[in-house]
């Protein structure tokens, strides 16, 4: 059985999950990509659910146990209000997020992906134009493609980053953002 800890996390998923469930996915700062359910946090009267929302910045403790683990109270330190109120900055950043779901290894710690997604996600929330929320995801996308190990494009300044990230995957993307 596996000891419970405490951390720092960015919300990246969240499926519901039987009757009154959820399942979680959080980016930690010490622990890399977890897998939780979130009991209860369906429920009316669940002080968990209005933490769990895509893109927020929580403080969690989980539970002790085996894979996925319980979280046992989660609490809200930015929700990034700016990024959920412009549907631009929401397809950006559920793009960004699909392939972090899809290229990051499981319970492997990386503590630099953990603060560069947060930093992306501070810059997100304060550029005022389209073209600006553009160039972020085109920079953050080139940066995962290095820090995570993989090639650049012949042409990392025009080529279509979707395009090359769904050929990394083996699979096409929802929401094709990043240009």
């Amino acid at each position: 059985m596996r000891s419970s800890f405490s951390d720092t996390g960015i919300v990246i998923r969240s499926v519901d999950s039987g009757e009154a469930d959820k399942f979680i996915s959080i980016i930690t700062e010490n622990h890399g990509l977890q897998d939780f359910i979130a009991r209860g946090a369906r429920r009316i009267t669940s002080k968990k659910s209005p933490h769990l929302d895509l893109f927020n910045l929580v403080k969690f403790q989980t539970g002790r146990g085996e894979h996925p683990r319980f979280l046992e109270q989660v609490e809200s330190i930015a929700y990034y209000p700016g990024i959920k109120k412009d549907f631009t900055k929401v397809g950006l950043c559920l793009t960004i997020i699909e392939i972090l779901l899809n290229t990051l290894p499981v319970e492997v710690e990386d503590k630099e992906i953990f603060l560069s997604t947060k930093t992306f996600l501070e810059a997100i929330e304060k550029s005022t134009s389209p073209k600006e929320t553009n160039k972020l995801g085109r920079k953050f996308g080139l940066f995962l493609l290095r820090h995570l190990g993989y090639s650049l494009p012949k042409f990392p300044e025009t080529s279509k980053l979707t395009t090359y990230f769904e050929s990394i995957m083996s699979k096409k993307l929802i929401g094709p953002l990043i240009k």
